[in-house]
């Protein structure tokens, strides 16, 4: 590992763990500027300029702006406002906290959210000057229309695919339409497939962020409930599919002698 993939790690983990500081935000004139550049980008949706902004291994993640910019569209981001309100000093880098108000959809409900949270941003210097560092978001995502399958009164609806590194994660609504509860069991013999008919499994260890720990010990979803959860599928490292077929198996009703599957249609991704 190079010291600047050292140093990039360090910084991201810096992102990972901080807490709000009491320390006023104390940032150089430089820093300052570039961050307030960066959260004016996004406020405005000009994403190639957001792009433009990042540190060099950030672009490489991201490959291109329209991948960058293809997270916010899929969640329909949007910044209304932002303030700068702490800052601290690491060893890669410089860790600012800014206040924001945002606005997005709530996959869990399809319907639009707002919420005011406290966001971590890298900066971190190169040789054209200073650059942000903005890990956790995936590096390409879609929002499926009419990504749903149905079977035995239980209805599931793809929300959002997200591509990370070696890995892809669904966010999955289920209804249950049906007079009786099912018990879903995906991590039993769920299976993705890519339009060559590559086979894909689920990621089955219990880590935050991997696997839903609902959906893994097994959920029982009464008449008329609904639970919006996710899967998440070992895949190369740079997975780039034209589309994509998800089968999410079994799922049994109270009382049937039989499981059963819940296939979708192929899903055209990046269209």
């Amino acid at each position: 590992m190079t010291a600047s993939a050292r140093g990039s790690v360090v910084l991201t983990l810096a992102l990972a763990v901080l807490a709000p500081v009491p320390a006023a935000a104390n940032l150089s004139h430089a820093q300052r500027t570039v961050l307030a550049a960066y959260l004016a980008a996004l406020e405005g949706a000009r994403y190639e300029a957001a792009f433009a902004l990042l540190d060099a291994g950030e672009r490489r993640y991201f490959g291109t702006a329209r991948n960058y910019a293809s997270s916010y569209v899929a969640d329909r981001f949007e910044l209304e406002s932002f303030r700068i309100v702490a800052s601290e000093s690491t060893a890669a880098g410089t860790v600012a906290v800014v206040s924001e108000r945002v606005r997005f959809v709530d996959h869990a409900s399809d319907a639009p959210a707002s919420a005011t949270v406290k966001v971590p941003y890298g900066i971190v210097s190169a040789s054209a000057g200073e650059a942000i560092h903005d890990p956790g978001h995936p590096w390409r995502a879609d929002a499926p229309s009419g990504a749903v399958a149905e079977s035995g009164g239980l209805r599931a609806t793809i929300r959002k695919v997200s591509f990370f590194t070696g890995r892809v994660e669904f966010v999955v609504t289920f209804e249950n339409r049906g007079p009786r509860a099912v018990t879903l069991l995906p991590y039993g013999r769920s299976v993705l497939r890519d339009a060559a008919g590559t086979v894909y499994r689920p990621i089955a260890v219990r880590a935050p962020g991997l696997t839903d720990t609902e959906l893994y010990l097994g959920l029982r979803l009464p008449s008329s409930a609904r639970y919006t959860g996710f899967m998440t599928f070992a895949t190369p490292e740079r997975f780039t599919p034209r589309s994509l077929q998800l089968t999410l198996a079994p799922a049994l009703a109270d009382g049937a002698n039989e499981p059963f599957d819940l296939p979708f249609a192929p899903i055209a991704i990046g269209t």
